[in-house]
């Protein structure tokens, strides 16, 4: 059964491999094999530590098999990843993730969300209600600019998000 969890330091093993597989299963129809490659290449533990430490990240977990990620930066009000591994894929862990990003980030009161879509995922985030702008580029660690869509959502705050001392009485 599909679970969806705070990361935790001892996942950061898992996560890299999670990344890794899930950009290595990329079609070469949307990037070409050099920048799959360069972005395949896994962040350092340290990275994931920090993410882990002072964002909103998660794990989407199959039994005790971490099969996905993803990583809300609640300062920039941006989903910086959500990826799973091609064994889950279509199985609905992307839609869980995303939506445990976007409940945590009405939680904190954000009343919208940005991310930078990778082409092969326009269509996973349009269907939840990401809204595509013009095409741009994202710059890799590694300096490899690839094509990318920046994507908007405007998020409907839960009752609990919102300060029931501005209401009218």
């Amino acid at each position: 059964m599909l679970t969806i969890r705070k990361a935790e330091p001892e996942d950061c093993p898992s996560i890299a491999r999670v990344h890794k597989s899930a950009v290595g299963a990329i079609s070469t129809d949307f990037y070409t094999q050099e920048e799959i490659e360069a972005w395949a290449i896994p962040r350092t533990p340290e990275d994931y530590m920090q993410s882990i430490d002072k964002k909103a990240f998660y794990v989407a977990v199959d039994g005790d098999v971490v099969v996905g990620f993803g990583v809300l930066n609640q300062e920039r009000r941006e989903i910086e990843a959500v990826y799973v591994s091609p064994d889950v894929m279509r199985r609905g862990a992307g839609l869980m993730i995303l939506g445990v990003l976007e409940e945590r980030a009405r939680a904190l009161g954000l009343e919208a969300l940005s991310l930078n879509a990778s082409l092969n995922a326009v269509r996973f985030y349009q269907r939840a209600g990401y809204v595509a702008q013009k095409e741009s580029k994202y710059r890799l660690r590694s300096g490899v600019e690839i094509a990318c869509v920046p994507m908007l959502k405007r998020l409907m705050l839960s009752e609990s998000a919102t300060d029931s001392s501005l209401k009218p009485h």
